[in-house]
């Protein structure tokens, strides 16, 4: 997903001499080709994440089109005041790359998560959040985001490294996985993979669910609504809290729209982990094992 990040980001900067990118000390051996080939364009701040949110905001306010690329938990919190005040306020054309989001960095503990990243920004009016699966989903993502004339939120995850898709996708609406008459399985993020190993499981027991991978967070799209209004058995999967992330924003369409359907929330519980591991292993201590999720669909069937 990183490559598919900085491949997509080499050929904007290719085709548009008015993008900057800025990187808050991170990815040094990633950026070292865009470095060298837009050394006017580039720039490492350091480990100054407020400032340079700053700074970009003044880039953008001098017409430049800017990435800024750093840690997820430290945009959506250390940087919260200056992404609100001065780029979701003036709607600046800033796009933000939340790197390394859920647990990617479990070796660093909870300073380093980017389990609420979701939570805090989408209650920023005015910012689109994609959460890509894979380097596919990524792609799309950076195209889509050159797009928009207006800040944007890329959440990036190490489990999206994998790559899923086998064609080109449309990053606006729901893309479906697997097809199923059972119930609707909507994912966010990295865990698309493990969605796919529970509807693989699932069809052991003759339940098949119609998985979708659900890359646009925020807005929403007519398409997923469309979906809710198809199904009446819902369940949604993602690397982040179960407050306030991509879960209660289905909930909330569940309400908005009077739908009488049942829905299922996987995601992360509302307590800190006091343990230490891999990635899988925090999974599997927050309720999101395969084995854990598998079953508890198929007493919901």
């Amino acid at each position: 997903m990183k490559q598919a990040f900085i491949d997509s980001l080499t050929k904007l900067m290719e085709k548009d001499k008015k993008i900057i990118t800025v990187t808050a000390d991170m990815g040094f051996s990633v950026f070292e080709d865009i470095k060298k080939r837009f050394p006017k364009r580039f720039f490492n701040t350091g480990i100054t994440e407020q400032a340079s949110i700053s700074f970009v905001a003044g880039l953008s306010l001098s017409g430049y089109k800017v990435y800024f690329y750093a840690q997820a938990p430290f945009i959506s919190m250390r940087c919260l005041e200056q992404v609100r005040l001065d780029i979701a306020y003036h709607h600046l054309d800033v796009k933000l790359i939340g790197s390394n989001s859920g647990f990617s960095l479990n070796q660093y503990g909870v300073s380093h998560y980017g389990l609420e990243d979701i939570a805090i920004i989408k209650t920023l009016p005015g910012v689109t959040i994609f959460a890509p699966a894979d380097s596919v989903e990524m792609t799309a993502s950076m195209e889509e985001s050159y797009k928009i004339k207006g800040p944007v939120y890329i959440r990036m995850t190490k489990t999206g490294n994998q790559t899923i898709h086998k064609n080109n996708v449309d990053i606006n609406k729901p893309i479906l996985i697997n097809e199923g008459k059972d119930g609707l399985f909507l994912v966010i993020g990295g865990l698309l993979n493990r969605a796919k190993e529970v509807t693989a499981s699932l069809k052991k027991y003759n339940i098949n669910l119609n998985l979708y991978s659900c890359p646009l967070v925020k807005p929403t799209s007519r398409a997923l609504i469309t979906l809710l209004k198809a199904n009446k058995k819902i369940f949604t999967l993602e690397e982040h809290t179960i407050i306030g992330g991509f879960g209660s924003t289905i909930a909330n369409l569940i309400i908005d729209n009077n739908l009488k359907v049942r829905l299922t929330k996987f995601a992360l519980p509302d307590k800190y982990l006091h343990v230490s591991g891999s990635m899988d292993y925090l999974l599997d201590q927050s309720g999101l094992g395969i084995d854990s999720i598998v079953n508890k669909i198929k007493k919901i069937i």
